[in-house]
Order: C-alpha cells, then structure tokens, then sequence
C-alpha cells in the first residue's frame, strides 16, 4: 500500500486495534469489497467480543454457508445483537457483498455495545433467542419440536434457501449419513463393496460406516440404492437392530395390536418393530395408532424416530407429542 494512499492512517490504526488484518502476501487490498461475515468478523474481533455458544448461530437458517473460521465471531456478534438482517433477520447471507448501509448499521451497533450511541429499536436487529424458527417452513408442524431438537444439537440441516422440506421423502444415503452423525456407531461387521455407491459419492464414508455399524444393509446385487427412499417399517427397525435396544427372546408382540393396521407389518419385522413401541420410537401423524409400515418416510418422520432413539440413548431430553405410540397397550 502506497505511502501517499489517502486511507493509510486509518488502515493502520484499525489494524493495530484488530478491526483489520492483512494477507499472507503482506497487501492489504484497501480497494477490494468485503463480504458480510468478513465484516462481522473484523467487528467481533475489533471489540473483542466475549465468547458465546456455537448454538446462538443455530437461529440462522443458511447458517450452512457460514464458513468455520467465522462460526465464534458470528456467535458472539449474534449474543451482542451486533448482527443486523434485512429484509430477513434470520436470513445472514453471509458471503453477499455488505453494503454501506449495513456496515453503517453494524458499526451503529458496536457503538451501543461499548454505550457509545443509544439503542434502537429496529426489526432487524437479530435476537439471540434460540425459540426463533430454524427453518422457515416448520412452523405449526407436528413434528416441529423434534427437528428442532435435532438441529440444535447439529445433527440436521436445512436447505441452503431456510427450508427443511419435512414432507419430503428421505433417501438411503441421507439417512446413513443422519444416523452416522447422530449415533457414531462403532464396526460390528466388514466393509461391504457397493456398486453403486463410488469412492467419490459425497456419502460413501457414512454408507460404509453406517453398514459396518448395522444400522443398514445392502442388496443381494451389491447394490446400496443410495436414492430409494426409505419405508417407515425400515426406518424402526433399522435404529432397532443399529442400536441393539431390546431383546428379541422377550419381545411381548401383542403390543402391536394397539395399531389398527399391525396386520401389514411385514413378518421380518414383527419383532422390531414391537422393541421400537416398547423404546418409545413409534411416532405416528396423524393417526396415533395407524402405523402405515410401508409408506415412504418422510423426513419429519425420520427425524422423529432418530430423536425418539436418541431419547432412548439417553442422549436428547423427551419431548412431549401426542404422536408418540404408548409402550404399553
């Protein structure tokens, strides 16, 4: 940078204060955009703000886009309601170019944090309250409660535009993927050679693990199906046997008669699936005892019986629902 460079004082001042760092290559690049997490970074930084739970970031819903480097800073500017949002306070963009209105409101806010300037009041202040939605499309669902148990503990995400897509289908490779996340399963059997699931294919690590954990099975083809969709029968008594809960020599199978549709329980899975009742893993919308055992699962669905599990693991809190098949019956 230039001696004569109208900004160098101030440059050097806010990188002495630790608003600003350089590059490696030792530029500064006084004339380039910065994004808005860089922004809130250097902010955060500068004011040396106190450190707060990676769980506050949880309220945005494209936090996925949130590079790491950036996951303390944003957390503690959130804490401090340094980050502003419009037209969407949960909605960061935090790789788009920051405008100078934002960075005028981002700077207005770090002066009411040191009690330079008073507070406004503003919409788009963004709230450090973790009731906010997570996801802009689970309001009002019944399954709501258990996604966003899931989430706050960083076992699912969203979709990069907010939504969560509850009422969508869940493949194999998404649910190997959850169920590795969630329960780390340890090898109980070799790795297996799937024809369809490539070195290169972005779930081929937690399809392995998952199969080695025994959470999931192959085909007789050496095939995985990576994108067929899951039943629900399957999801009950793949947690089933992956978790090893129960005990099949003991498994009391009149309690499936509670279901008004227990005859279309595949014969394989009469066992599982009366351990699963017992375990508290039954979630059935809209019909408490219609189990519908060879639908395709939703997401939400799954997503109820992998926090279901997790409460059996005695990992997650219980969460009430009214959707919750009794043990006893």
């Amino acid at each position: 940078m230039a001696a004569n460079y109208w900004g160098t004082q101030v440059l050097g001042q806010a990188q002495r204060q630790g608003f600003l760092s350089g590059y490696p290559d030792g530029t500064m690049r006084p004339e380039q955009s910065i994004t808005r997490i860089q922004a809130l970074v250097a902010i955060a930084q500068g004011l040396a703000l106190p450190a707060a739970i990676g769980e506050t970031m949880g309220i945005y819903r494209d936090r996925a886009q949130v590079p790491s480097y950036a996951v303390d800073a944003l957390a503690a500017a959130t804490q401090q309601r340094l980050v502003v949002n419009a037209p969407d306070p949960l909605r960061l963009r935090p790789m788009a170019p920051i405008t100078r209105g934002e960075v005028a409101a981002l700077v207005y806010q770090g002066r009411v944090y040191r009690g330079q300037a008073a507070a406004i009041a503003s919409p788009y202040i963004v709230e450090p309250d973790a009731s906010q939605p997570l996801f802009s499309d689970i309001q009002g669902h019944w399954a709501a409660d258990f996604i966003r148990g899931l989430a706050t503990a960083h076992l699912v995400s969203g979709m990069e535009d907010g939504r969560f897509l509850p009422d969508e289908p869940m493949n194999r490779a998404q649910y190997a993927a959850l169920v590795v996340q969630a329960f780390q399963p340890q090898p109980r059997r070799a790795a297996a050679v799937f024809r369809d699931v490539p070195a290169a294919f972005w779930a081929a690590a937690a399809v392995q693990t998952a199969y080695r954990g025994g959470f999931v099975t192959g085909f007789p083809d050496q095939t995985f199906g990576p994108q067929h969709p899951l039943l629900r029968v399957q999801v009950w008594v793949s947690l089933v046997d992956g978790l090893g809960l129960g005990s099949a020599d003991t498994v009391d199978l009149n309690r499936l008669g509670q279901f008004t549709d227990y005859a279309q329980i595949p014969r394989y899975a009469l066992k599982a699936m009366a351990i699963a009742t017992a375990e508290g893993l039954v979630v059935n919308f809209p019909t408490v005892g219609l189990l519908r055992p060879n639908q395709i699962a939703t997401r939400a669905e799954v997503c109820a019986a992998v926090y279901q599990a997790l409460v059996a693991s005695d990992r997650l809190p219980p969460q009430p629902s009214p959707y919750i098949a009794p043990r006893q019956r």
